[in-house]
């Protein structure tokens, strides 16, 4: 029987290295002080679609020493979060032959999402993604997988979900998504 699974794209399809905040930080000597709050407020808006962060990250470049253009600094911080997990996209390639359904979910403004699905081709491996800028809600909040759901036209218990992040699988549960942690792409792959 066929399924349809959900996959998080940070921490499952890419893998995470670092947080970005994170990595500049250390490229660039700023401390982590003054670029956390960007990802605290105006990023988290631009996530959820509210506003767009080619408006408000000028003025946070200006105070982060970015002496280069806003595309550079965009394909700066896309470049450095990119390293895609060949193992999972296999998976996700035979999955998909036998008949699954596959979707990318994310926390992720417009730039960025843009970027994976055209970009990087992710757009070609999976039917579909999620991401939250468009939906209005993070990964964090119901309303994100009940509106996954709705526009699945499916039943959330016929609904899977792999996340690395314990709390977005529970507010999966929560809905009545059949969601799971993921560990390891060995479990991974042993479980699905």
């Amino acid at each position: 029987m066929s399924k349809i699974i959900l996959l998080d794209l940070d921490g499952v399809v890419i893998r995470r290295h670092k947080y970005f905040s994170e990595k500049y930080s250390e490229d660039f000597k700023i401390p982590l002080e003054e670029i956390l709050p960007f990802f605290k407020s105006d990023y988290k808006k631009a996530a959820k679609g509210e506003i767009s962060i080619r408006e408000v990250l000028p003025s946070y470049l200006s105070k982060w020493g970015w002496k280069k253009t806003l595309d550079e600094f965009l394909s700066y911080w896309f470049e450095s979060e990119r390293t895609l997990d060949q193992n999972v996209l296999k998976e996700v390639k035979d999955l998909r032959k036998k008949g699954n359904r596959l979707y990318l979910v994310s926390d992720n403004e417009q730039e960025r999402a843009k970027y994976v699905m055209e970009k990087i081709g992710l757009k070609k491996e999976f039917d579909g993604a999620f991401f939250s800028y468009k939906l209005g809600h993070t990964k964090g909040e119901p309303e994100f997988f009940q509106k996954v759901v709705t526009e699945l036209k499916a039943k959330p218990s016929e609904v899977e979900y792999w996340d690395d992040d314990p709390k977005n699988v529970d507010v999966a549960k929560g809905v009545g998504i059949n969601a799971r942690v993921y560990t390891s792409f060995e479990d991974f792959k042993k479980s699905i």
